[in-house]
């Protein structure tokens, strides 16, 4: 069957999962293109309202998790969710989403609170996601308080949090960040294979352009022993993101470094993003992994 171009290019796009390693000398130049092809064809997120009527403030959720999960930018994500809550202040999920975001433990507090009280009122999908995002912002809370939280609690969490994404994303799948959370899951409770495995399976050829499941699908495939692979999608989320402030693509080159023992080059990745966004969770945990790492060199 004959394909024309905008069908050309997206095939290049699905060809992804199943690609063997290569240079991807020239597959870059084509995918470059099949990205623009089929992020133009990327339905608006109108398919599930999150509990808000508000399109102003769905606009800027969605803008919130594009911003953390595609581009790596924290604290323009928290600034999103902030502005989502501007339109709709009564909205449970947003509160949800900055309550996970936020730093201030007094403020995470009075949202779990007013979520503990509202939780029976909202309608099914909402509650799948809020019975996630709660007991993830009581951990914080339980964190910042300096309160220990069992193992067994920790594993009880994720394994709810499988439960509840696997119902969602099966009746929402164009919903990507919240697959997204649904393959860390995967990740944290099977390991980084079953994730891999799911992440090829679930994603469309929309979702797997977008930064986040280029990204993560290089960590997983670095976790798996497959560096080239993860060197390709670097290469790739290069070209997909060429802002200079999105960290996405440093913090996949730091954990490449990392993985191939190269502390002192993933130590200057690093410190850059963490210099670019202070408030870069993930890669304030990566400085202090790695700086200890460093010391105990230095300690041989």
């Amino acid at each position: 069957m004959k394909m024309n171009r905008e069908q050309e290019s997206c095939y290049i796009v699905s060809q992804m999962n199943t690609r063997p390693p290569s240079s991807l000398v020239l597959f870059i130049g084509l995918l470059v293109m099949s990205i623009s092809s089929c992020r133009e064809r990327t339905p608006e997120h109108t398919a599930y309202d999150y509990g808000t009527q508000s399109d102003s403030a769905r606009y800027y959720f969605i803008k919130g998790w594009e911003e953390i999960l595609d581009n790596g930018r924290w604290t323009e994500s928290e600034a999103a969710f902030r502005k989502a809550m501007e339109f709709d202040p009564d909205w449970p999920t947003g509160k949800s989403l900055v309550g996970r975001i936020t730093r201030n433990l007094e403020e995470r507090q009075r949202l779990l609170s007013e979520l503990q009280a509202i939780k029976d009122q909202v309608a099914e999908d909402e509650r799948l996601l809020l019975d996630i995002f709660m007991p993830s912002m009581q951990a914080m809370n339980n964190r910042d308080q300096g309160i220990r939280s069992s193992a067994q609690a920790g594993r009880d969490r994720r394994a709810r949090a499988e439960i509840n994404f696997r119902k969602f994303v099966h009746r929402h799948p164009e919903e990507s960040y919240i697959l997204a959370e649904y393959i860390e899951t995967l990740h944290a409770n099977h390991g980084a294979q079953t994730a891999l495995d799911s992440l090829n399976a679930l994603a469309s050829d929309a979702q797997h352009v977008l930064g986040f499941f280029m990204s993560y699908k290089a960590s997983l495939e670095l976790e798996t022993g497959n560096t080239e692979a993860a060197k390709e999608l670097l290469n790739i989320l290069r070209y997909a993101l060429p802002d200079s402030s999105y960290t996405s693509p440093l913090m996949l080159e730091a954990q490449i470094y990392m993985a191939q023992d190269s502390l002192l080059q993933a130590g200057k990745l690093i410190n850059k993003v963490v210099k670019m966004d202070p408030n870069h969770l993930i890669a304030l945990g990566m400085k202090n992994r790695v700086d200890q790492l460093l010391k105990e060199q230095e300690g041989r």
